[in-house]
């Protein structure tokens, strides 16, 4: 994202992602959930619970829409640094000028896929074409380096953070996470994990990783040795720190967990009713924000562990919270909305 750099809040914004090979895991492959049932008007609160709640794009478009920046490439995942939401498409990443909302900067990156991350004052993102880590001085918008993975994995969407002084993500489908020197643009250590994690996100001074195959969480510690195992929903895939919580996203029931990350325990399980492939989750603003396949907007109150509104139609992919705005990669669209929260 999932967008900067507090310790609750420095994601590589995990964005809206389905399951794919990295030669095939450009946005534009995303698979798309299966559209769910419209209840009748009459039986809409009893076939679903989230009826009250429920409104459409259209409506969240005439109420809150800010801005909508035509992006283009298939907009994807998202990070923010600089007074700037960083935005991956099929080949380039966007630069966007969160006082103007306007484009200013198009990076080549060689088809950024599964990822972004900002920190140390760059942008980092995996690129898919050339099995590289792409390192993008934000000052410049020049790429600074190009660090040579061992690999970048199929199911490795949102798997790129920084936190405690390195970059850190996996390189393959079986845990091997490797910790990246900023200082010296280089891989300076791999961590067998021995769990298949997908997503990170940092709080507490912890790394916390999806592990979709286990219906768990792991917290990582700062030498990158698993802690312990937290199980969650189903099949978690996504996750983002904030709002006081880790938070992951299950697509198998396309339910929200909320962990208390000083106590690595699970708090509270949120009925969002949106399983399905892709998604992505992000905290800010006082809000926890998911975007699914033809539900591109929730927010949840943090407070009361409550849905308090959910969009349905078209759009969404990738989801974050910065510069006091909401923001909501369309990629099908090939726009960025601007979100008023």
């Amino acid at each position: 994202m999932l967008c900067a750099l507090s310790i609750l809040s420095l994601v590589a914004v995990i964005a809206g992602c389905s399951t794919t090979t990295p030669a095939a895991s450009g946005p534009g492959t995303r698979s798309s959930a299966p559209a769910a049932a419209t209840p009748s008007a009459a039986g809409s609160a009893s076939l679903d619970p989230l009826a009250a709640t429920t409104h459409t794009m259209d409506d969240l478009k005439a109420s809150q829409l800010e801005a909508e920046i035509q992006v283009g490439g298939n907009p994807d995942w998202q990070t923010s640094l600089d007074d700037a939401l960083w935005v991956t498409t099929d080949t380039y990443i966007a630069r966007i000028d969160q006082k103007t909302n306007a484009v200013t900067a198009h990076i080549d990156a060689a088809g950024p896929c599964l990822s972004l991350a900002a920190g140390f004052g760059s942008v980092w993102s995996p690129s898919c074409a050339t099995n590289e880590l792409i390192r993008i001085d934000a000052s410049s918008n020049k790429v600074t380096a190009r660090i040579r993975l061992a690999g970048i994995p199929g199911d490795g969407e949102g798997q790129l953070v920084a936190a405690n002084g390195s970059i850190w993500l996996f390189t393959d489908n079986l845990g091997s996470l490797v910790r990246i020197d900023p200082d010296r643009n280089i891989a300076a250590e791999t961590i067998a994990t021995g769990y298949p994690g997908v997503s990170l996100a940092s709080a507490e001074g912890f790394l916390w990783a999806t592990v979709p195959d286990k219906d768990a969480v792991i917290q990582i510690g700062a030498d990158g040795k698993v802690i312990r195992t937290i199980p969650v929903g189903h099949r978690p895939r996504f996750i983002a720190a904030g709002e006081g919580a880790v938070w992951s996203l299950g697509q198998g029931d396309g339910d929200v967990t909320r962990i208390d990350p000083r106590t690595a325990e699970v708090v509270a399980k949120i009925d969002l009713h949106v399983p399905g492939e892709g998604g992505c989750i992000a905290a800010g603003g006082g809000a926890v924000w998911v975007t699914m396949p033809d539900t591109p907007v929730s927010r949840i109150d943090p407070v009361t562990n409550k849905v308090t509104d959910r969009y349905t139609g078209a759009g969404g992919d990738c989801i974050s919270f910065s510069a006091g705005s909401v923001w909501l990669s369309n990629l099908r669209l090939g726009t960025v909305w601007r979100i008023r929260p």
